[in-house]
């Protein structure tokens, strides 16, 4: 199980998740990474809920964080003389 560091313990020692999850009048369930939740305002159901998504959201930042570092790789690479001469000639 992959482990995202979305949680943590404040000063007084009550652990809280970086996020929070709203219901809308229509049913519809948001995230919302501006507020926290601690730890002891869930019940275990909603603590099973919030680590599943807490793990969700590990996944996709890592997934975000692969794609950047690809994306910065190409554009240097791109920027690169010999890689501007090897595509010239035809061997790239």
């Amino acid at each position: 199980m992959y482990c995202r560091q979305s949680s943590h313990a404040r000063k007084d020692g009550n652990v809280m998740y970086e996020f929070r999850i709203i219901t809308l009048s229509n049913g519809d369930q948001v995230i919302d990474p501006s507020l926290k939740t601690p730890y002891s305002s869930l019940t275990p159901l909603q603590m099973v809920e919030y680590t599943e998504i807490d793990v969700q959201l590990a996944i996709m930042d890592k997934i975000k964080r692969k794609t950047q570092k690809e994306t910065e790789r190409q554009r240097k690479l791109s920027r690169s003389l010999l890689y501007r001469a090897a595509c010239l000639f035809g061997l790239a």
